[in-house]
């Protein structure tokens, strides 16, 4: 602890702002992560869930699971469930699903940019400091009248302090950067194949149990149309 205490003093102000871009770094890494890993396992479940609802065909259950998903996901699924209940098509369910997918997408991905930011920060914050540091220490020198080779030297070395710690943040940040990526592409890859196995659960929903989930859901039926209706419109 004394020694980092007297990193500190030798880096003067700019290693509390270096401290502070790291610890912030580290918080909002750690904080996506936990999202992201809570999603993955979320959906694992789930999608068990609805294949054995779907191969059941018992339609409540589906219609459970996809309401108890975690937040942001249950839009996507319920509005599946919307559109089978307007009888669209498979393509026609996906897309609507797709559309609420994507806007997913944009929440999970919300901080990287600001993480990457950090990243990016951090080695110049730590060259402010050894600049800071080296005309602090050229202005002791002349105030003293003492120079030579092994003054400079002390005073140059005690200001490189910073740029050592902005970069060694940097490198820590810029690997959290990318695992964190990673885990999220992950996360969105894992959302798609979800959509795709609801969508394909749904469009096999028989008629008598459509009329089920509409009972289910409290609300009246959603007539589909027919040739008659169709030719009616045409004319």
């Amino acid at each position: 602890m004394t020694d980092l205490q007297h990193l500190f003093q030798l880096g003067g102000p700019t290693m509390y702002a270096i401290a502070a871009v790291a610890v912030f770094g580290i918080t909002l890494f750690l904080e996506r992560l936990f999202v992201v890993f809570s999603l993955i396992g979320q959906i694992r479940t789930l999608e068990r869930r609805i294949h054995d609802a779907a191969a059941a065909g018992h339609m409540p259950d589906l219609v459970k699971a996809c309401a108890s998903a975690p937040a942001g996901l249950s839009t996507v699924l319920m509005r599946g469930i919307e559109a089978t209940l307007r009888h669209a098509s498979r393509d026609d369910i996906q897309s609507e699903m797709s559309r609420d997918t994507r806007r997913l997408s944009l929440k999970l991905r919300r901080g990287l940019g600001m993480l990457a930011t950090l990243g990016t920060m951090s080695p110049f914050l730590g060259l402010f400091g050894t600049v800071l540091g080296v005309m602090q220490a050229l202005r002791d020198i002349g105030r003293s009248g003492m120079g030579g080779m092994e003054v400079v030297a002390t005073g140059v070395s005690e200001a490189l302090v910073t740029t050592a710690a902005g970069i060694l943040v940097a490198i820590v940040i810029v690997m959290m950067h990318q695992l964190l990526r990673a885990q999220l592409n992950r996360a969105v890859l894992e959302v798609q194949v979800l959509v795709e196995d609801v969508a394909d659960a749904l469009a096999r929903v028989p008629a008598q149990a459509l009329g089920n989930l509409e009972k289910t859901l409290g609300i009246a039926p959603v007539a589909a149309p027919n040739a008659a209706e169709a030719s009616h419109v045409t004319a």
